[in-house]
């Protein structure tokens, strides 16, 4: 692996009180603890931004398709996995139901600008007989407040991103001919990435075998379908959910994991907090089984894909996985996927593999974009 010994700050709001006692988490540099584990840095040439979307070929989406024609053109299922935008905001901690928003990406709400109130009240004259509705966001947008790909560059440490991307290309500036109106006053100038964005990952795209693993309903250690706030998914674990639902996880599919979280999120019942939500804990031999196995995506259905922080070896972490995927192996990860239904379809059936397609957003020099991705699944049809 490519070592750095710069100092590097928490990504993703990291550095808002996510130790236990609301006080900064200890930060040991994360380079040390990711030495020697595997990268993709130059295997694709010296100036890839695609990472492991590299892998998803025409045989790769053949694969996806045979699994989703298994049961016969009668017996196809399709969902779709992106959540949906309601503008309500959840207490950290809280029972409310609503949308899911990490620390320092507020929820979204959209407000009308055309609708029959404005042509009754004669803000609005009609074109011909013609009326529309029409709308935007009257609050900030947040690219990963929603169901979402990470670009490559968006978590880093040191000096570098994803193949070796200098780290200042994440805040290249820009300047636009047309300023135009923005919350605090004319645009004209914004940073970006001019390197590891969103956009070659939405020139790629991603079409191929999904296999979801089940962890929250095969662990059993929470209620019937969700884990408990807190709790940390192994490479065992996956494993064993992998033999309990007798599917295997091949080369180049897209691995989808099932927590259960984003079902907190939906139930008045259920108390969610982001910072303390289960997910994949780290570990040298889960890095080297993504890598070995050439895992082309990786999604979950929480706000991370990974327990936010970690205790490895005596130490706090905070997402070292991200620094393992998206810098090192240039895997894109997918997150706030709503799997509830697609996860109650495959144990109905008992059938856990299928296609999967998804792109994100382009949006120029973005570090992450809103998607819906959509599953074809094979159903046993009875």
């Amino acid at each position: 692996m490519h070592e750095d010994d710069h100092d590097c700050s928490p990504s993703c709001g990291a550095a808002l009180a996510f130790a236990a006692d609301g006080g900064p988490p200890e930060t040991p540099h994360v380079a040390t603890l990711l030495d020697g584990l595997p990268d993709n840095w130059d295997r694709w040439g010296d100036d890839d931004e695609r990472g492991t979307l590299n892998l998803l070929g025409s045989a790769e989406a053949a694969a996806g398709m045979r699994a989703a024609l298994a049961g016969g053109d009668d017996a196809i299922e399709r969902f779709t996995l992106g959540l949906p935008l309601t503008g309500e905001a959840i207490p950290e901690g809280s029972t409310a139901t609503g949308d899911p928003a990490f620390p320092g990406r507020d929820v979204s709400r959209r407000d009308n600008t055309s609708d029959e109130r404005a042509y009754r009240e004669g803000e609005r004259d009609p074109s011909a007989g013609m009326k529309f509705s029409d709308d935007r966001f009257s609050t900030p947008f947040y690219l990963q407040g929603t169901t979402h790909m990470d670009a490559l560059g968006h978590a880093w440490y040191g000096d570098y991103l994803y193949n070796g991307f200098d780290a200042d290309a994440t805040a290249a500036t820009k300047r636009f001919d047309t300023p135009v109106e923005g919350f605090d006053g004319k645009v004209a100038e914004t940073r970006g990435h001019a390197n590891a964005s969103i956009a070659p990952l939405a020139d790629a795209g991603v079409a191929g075998r999904g296999v979801l693993l089940d962890v929250a309903r095969h662990r059993d250690d929470g209620d019937d379908t969700r884990l408990p706030m807190g709790a940390e998914i192994t490479l065992d674990d996956l494993q064993t959910t992998a033999d309990a639902q007798g599917v295997t996880v091949a080369e180049r599919d897209i691995l989808l994991v099932r927590t259960g979280s984003m079902g907190h999120t939906r139930d008045p019942e259920a108390a969610w907090n982001p910072t303390d939500e289960p997910g994949l804990a780290f570990s040298e031999e889960l890095v080297e089984w993504v890598h070995d196995r050439d895992i082309a995506a990786l999604g979950a259905d929480n706000v991370a894909i990974e327990r936010v922080t970690q205790r490895i070896d005596g130490e706090t972490y905070v997402l070292p996985l991200h620094g393992a995927f998206l810098r090192n192996l240039g895997l894109p990860l997918v997150e706030m996927l709503w799997l509830d239904d697609l996860a109650a379809a495959c144990t109905e059936d008992g059938i856990y593999e299928f296609l999967l397609t998804a792109a994100p957003l382009h949006i120029q020099r973005a570090t992450g974009g809103p998607t819906n991705p959509v599953v074809l699944k094979a159903t046993d049809g009875d």
